[in-house]
């Protein structure tokens, strides 16, 4: 074969097969071990940045971007009576569960009062500060995309914002340039037809100020949430679907997302629960809030309970998820919004020869709800 010297590392990709990639395995970490980490915290000293939180990292995980999953970090974190976190912001989207205690959220310019289970999420570039405003340490964990950008070497960060800089859209200066904008864009016109296949061209002005839905920080409390978990439930096994809810953001439009990266569920299982095996590209954590269980990745069977945190879905790997006589609720975070964005979604309910599809580019899979339904109106 005649080979050409390029800058770089040139591989010849005939070698490697399209399967080639090593799943990651499942990772279960103990409440116990949680536990001790946040005692550990609260005994030492803040770091600079006013947080005392520990990474869950997952034992293939490497640098950059280390996480419980390739894209998804996890932080467990305390804040004691009265401190409060240093204004903060970043271009990763965040959700966060309030575990115990209660404090004060303040992203941008709204401001939550959270107490245990009630969550929120952090678009990107918000200035976010916790503050323990109770008599009782205040604990959370929070998901985030950063691992991703850390990989990407795009992850930006910044402390103590220039007070009012978030809100320059607001502005005369910004209401000044947004006229500009438009201008411009008008100068430039719209999209210009090319074949009859549907391309298109478009001009620059339109790839620097898209089209856009405000992406805002929202509150998901715990007491609302709760009012409707009786409802999923009440379904028991030989139900399709998952027992569950969305914790849906509208901004996030088909892409069924928390933010436009993750999707957050709450999970309220019956006893004895059995959900049927399949698997997706999407990763999935599970945080265990009640009960116990067990699922089965990739033939291993891990047997789980309140307070524990577990990557539960590697990509691409078989698994099931089946309670036991307590039931379970869960908070699962997945990456499926993103997958939805870059057209990779696949997912295979049936995993013994049932079709793969590319969820959000095609139409997908549906449950057997109506039938349950009646039978439990009967």
């Amino acid at each position: 074969m005649t080979t050409h010297t390029l800058p770089g590392k040139m591989i010849d990709q005939r070698s490697f097969s399209a399967q080639s990639t090593d799943v990651w395995s499942s990772h279960l970490v103990r409440g116990s071990e949680i536990s001790d980490a946040l005692t550990m915290l609260s005994d030492g000293p803040c770091g600079s940045d006013g947080r005392r939180e520990a990474l869950v990292v997952h034992p293939s995980s490497v640098e950059p971007g280390l996480g419980l999953s390739p894209g998804i970090a996890v932080v467990f974190g305390v804040l004691l009576p009265g401190e409060r976190t240093r204004p903060r912001r970043h271009n990763a989207s965040s959700f966060t569960m309030a575990l115990s205690g209660s404090a004060q959220a303040r992203i941008g310019d709204r401001a939550f009062n959270v107490r245990a289970r009630d969550c929120w999420n952090t678009p990107g570039m918000r200035v976010e500060t916790i503050l323990n405003n109770g008599t009782e340490p205040f604990t959370y964990v929070s998901y985030s995309n950063s691992p991703l950008l850390r990989k990407l070497e795009v992850f930006y960060e910044e402390y103590d914002p220039a007070e009012g800089e978030e809100a320059a859209a607001d502005s005369q200066i910004a209401s000044t340039y947004s006229s500009k904008i438009a201008s411009a864009k008008e100068a430039a016109g719209g999209a210009i037809p090319v074949g009859d296949s549907g391309a298109m061209l478009l001009p620059y002005e339109h790839l620097i100020d898209p089209d856009f839905v405000e992406s805002r920080p929202l509150l998901w409390q715990w007491d609302e949430v709760a009012e409707h978990l009786g409802i999923v439930r009440s379904l028991k096994t030989g139900y399709t679907g998952r027992p569950l809810w969305c914790l849906y953001n509208p901004a996030t439009g088909i892409r069924n997302g928390t933010t436009f990266s993750f999707f957050a569920t709450i999970t309220a299982a019956g006893p004895n629960f059995t959900g049927p095996a399949h698997k997706h590209v999407s990763a999935a954590i599970n945080y265990i809030l009640d009960g116990s269980g067990y699922s089965i990745v990739d033939g291993v069977r891990l047997e789980w309970g309140a307070g524990d945190i577990m990557l539960s879905a590697p990509g691409w790997a078989p698994h099931g998820h089946a309670t036991k006589d307590d039931g379970a609720v869960i908070l699962t975070i997945q990456d499926h919004p993103l997958h939805i964005g870059m057209e990779s979604l696949i997912w295979q309910e049936d995993i013994k020869g049932g079709p793969i599809l590319t969820l959000g580019s095609e139409a997908g899979f549906g449950t057997n709800l109506a039938t349950v339904q009646n039978k439990t109106t009967a």
